[in-house]
């Protein structure tokens, strides 16, 4: 057999590409790149008016009553998931998409959420409108109203017209409300303002909106240019006519301190008016990648025409076009059609192209299809989501580090000891120098610790501290990364029970889970159980100071009941749970403590237990003084018929506090981080469970206030009170006979 000729190689093989080679060659220039998080601010107004919460309600969210002192309501105003429009009758409006409409109840916040675009083309912010009683548990009548609006990369001057705006809002609000009548402009002196968002610098993009093809494109230019002081003739669409601009100044880029960003001031003149509206156009940043174009107007008062309102309108809705047609300029390009055409390739250097996105997928995309995603895929929502996912999943990975930090002291050390280098912190702690070292890198990576370059040593900040390191702080989170492991570690259980809706039972469940759980809710058992909840519940405080008999159900290792026998000496105590492990936990703590004469705990169901001791009065010390439930409730087969039993087993003059998640009664409104985790252990840990017991699976999160009301009233409960907590994660409520 004789071996085959080896066969010539074409210069670019089709399998590696010319766009490949040449990436792996790059040209003899600078390639660095700025790197920097996107830029938000955030403004927060508020006033207090008598009224009740009820009553702001409804002005913030009856159509009728909002067109009186804000703005005209179209379409669903206020109705979570709808959009909407704000119209100030005078041209311009805000276009809003509602995300959560939540009233006020009797000891809840109201929250009126939305995101909005300034005449709807305008970069969107969210505003968030709170309302809450002014008083504790709402005893003044009166409320707060707050208002948070929120943006990313807004213009420079964003905080002081917005800032100053909204106080000028809230006054409005609170005259309506105090006389009833509408107190608002039907137009301005100034405007219309419009803020243009585009994917470019604002160098590029200010080069293409003022070159001679841009304004004929974007600013529908029908002769002149825009050299200062020669007039422009810009069809203004539709049957509107015309309008005249002049140029009355020009800055380029870089030429004028601080900004060097470029500018022109103008005036416009039509048939109708008899003085020139003056104008400005501007661009600033938005992000790295991003502009925004803004233009606006003022002198309305000098034009002494008899329907300023009409003409606003023609020239707001010109300028509302033109944001459209400056967009277009800026579009990617689909891919060729033709040997001839530009190559797919070219498509990453495009404006819209998408950093690490290959020019041939970018081009694709922007065709409309691209092999295994989604036809008309927008490439830069691809980017930002993806930006998101690699974020949160390198937050997953650093809640790993610090689970291990947290289980080998590591933190501790290094808030005891003071800043070290890796091989420092390895001695402190007694572990290997090569492992510590790269756990700090990561750590250091992810923000969590901060490095020195000039003597190598890390540093975990004091704030960072007061969160990692000190077990005595309210502010303590540590055990929260310990809860990683064993939940991670049930993922092939819980995913078997996707399939057959079963539950899985806590024995299946590593102990480290548990222990995890009582260490994370002693941040604020420890803290404010004794020394501020009991107290702020009225008459809880002397009755058990007087004595009596308390059961905690689901005491877990007994955090609760050492905490509340030591403070209160004259009462006994009786824990209840179902899970061996920490039966035998608890009662190992109780007598470390030497409080085995007051202290029982028993594995048995609460619920006949509770029942049986109703029947013998309350048993040996009497009817129950308290009886507590922490995190426990949304796990009981029947949550309904335990509040009955605790009811009947209860003193006349008891009391039953119930800790639960805090959550929102529209599930739509848990979001954001807090809700993240308190889902996920829903779904690893409380959901499969509470299955696994007969239990109807009510969740984390199945128990907000209107839900607890519900079931307290329907078990014979005549008062429920919710108790501040201090606390982002928890609900505290006192059922009263």
């Amino acid at each position: 057999m004789t071996a085959e000729p080896p066969r010539p190689h074409p210069p670019f093989a089709p399998a590696t590409g010319l766009g490949r080679a040449a990436a792996a060659f790059p040209p003899l220039q600078g390639s660095a790149v700025p790197v920097a998080q996107e830029r938000w601010e955030r403004l927060v107004s508020t006033v207090t008016v008598p009224e009740s919460p009820g009553e702001v309600w409804a002005a913030l969210t009856d159509p009728e009553r909002v067109a009186q002192w804000l703005a005209v309501c179209r379409g669903a105003w206020a109705v979570a998931g709808r959009e909407s429009m704000l119209d100030f009758e005078d041209g311009e409006f805000f276009w809003c998409r509602t995300l959560a409409a939540v009233p006020p109840r009797a000891h809840t916040s109201g929250r009126l959420r939305l995101l909005w675009r300034w005449v709807g083309v305008g970069p969107a912010t969210a505003v968030t409108w709170t309302i809450a009683p002014a008083g504790p548990m709402s005893g003044t009548g009166g409320c707060t109203v707050t208002v948070v609006e929120e943006a990313e990369n807004p213009p420079s001057d964003w905080r002081s017209w917005n800032g100053m705006g909204w106080p000028g809002i809230l006054d409005q609000l609170a005259a309506h409300l105090r006389t009833g009548t509408g107190w608002r402009w039907p137009w301005r002196r100034v405007g219309p303002y419009l803020q243009i968002p585009l994917p470019v610098s604002p160098y590029r993009a200010w080069q293409e909106l003022t070159g001679p093809g841009g304004v004929q494109h974007w600013l529908q230019r029908s002769t002149g240019s825009l050299a200062p002081d020669e007039e422009l003739t810009l069809v203004m669409g539709d049957a509107s006519g015309t309008v005249r601009m002049r140029v009355t100044r020009m800055v380029d880029a870089a030429q004028e301190f601080p900004s060097y960003m470029p500018y022109l001031e103008f005036e416009l003149r039509r048939p109708s008016w008899t003085a020139a509206l003056g104008g400005r156009l501007w661009i600033e940043p938005a992000g790295l990648e991003g502009s925004l174009l803004q233009v606006c107007h003022f002198g309305w008062e000098n034009l002494d025409i008899a329907d300023p309102v009409t003409e606003r309108k023609l020239l707001t809705g010109y300028w509302t076009a033109a944001a459209g047609r400056a967009h277009t300029l800026f579009l990617p390009q689909g891919a060729p059609a033709g040997p001839h055409g530009w190559s797919v390739s070219a498509a990453a250097a495009h404006p819209g192209s998408v950093p690490g996105m290959p020019g041939g997928a970018m081009a694709a995309m922007a065709g409309g299809a691209v092999p295994g995603m989604p036809p008309g895929t927008d490439p830069v929502e691809v980017r930002e989501f993806l930006e998101r996912a690699v974020g949160d999943l390198g937050a997953a990975m650093a809640g790993v580090l610090c689970a291990l930090g947290v289980r080998l002291g590591l933190f501790t050390a290094l808030a005891g000891g003071g800043p070290a280098t890796p091989a420092e912190l390895a001695e402190r702690s007694g572990l290997s120098e090569r492992y510590v070292t790269e756990w700090l890198r990561g750590l250091a990576a992810a923000g969590y610790v901060e490095h020195d370059p000039d003597d190598g040593r890390f540093t975990l900040p004091a704030a960072h501290a007061a969160v990692l390191a000190f077990e005595g702080s309210p502010f303590h989170m540590a055990p929260g990364y310990e809860l990683l492991p064993p939940l991670a570690a049930a993922v092939d259980e819980v995913a078997d029970v996707f399939r057959t809706g079963e539950g899985v039972a806590r024995s299946a469940y590593a102990d480290g889970l548990f222990t995890a759980m009582e260490r994370m809710s002693a941040t604020w058992l420890d803290g404010l159980l004794t020394d501020h909840w009991i107290p702020a519940v009225d008459g809880l405080l002397p009755a058990l100071e007087k004595g009596g008999a308390v059961a905690d159900i689901g005491c877990g290792g007994g955090r609760a009941l050492l905490r509340m026998a030591r403070a209160f000496e004259n009462c006994r105590f009786t824990g209840y749970d179902l899970h061996g492990p920490n039966v035998r936990r608890a009662r190992e703590a109780v007598a470390a403590a030497g409080l085995d004469g007051r202290v029982t705990v028993e594995e048995a169901d609460a619920g006949g237990a509770l029942a049986a001791l109703a029947k013998k009065d309350g048993g040996p010390g009497g009817p129950l003084v308290l009886v507590t439930l922490f995190d426990v409730l949304h796990d009981v087969a029947a949550p309904e018929e335990l509040l009955r039993t605790v009811r009947e087993a209860l003193a006349p003059h008891g009391t039953l506090l119930v800790l639960e998640s805090l959550s929102a009664d529209d599930p739509a409104d848990n979001t954001g981080p807090q809700s993240t985790v308190l889902y996920a252990t829903s779904t690893l840990y409380c959901l499969p469970t509470a299955l696994a017991d007969g239990a109807p699976g009510l969740g984390t999160l199945g128990l907000p206030p209107g839900r607890i009301r519900d079931l307290a009233e329907a078990a014979g409960f005549g008062r429920v009170e919710q108790v501040p907590t201090g606390n982002p994660f928890t609900a505290l409520y006192a059922l009263r006979p």
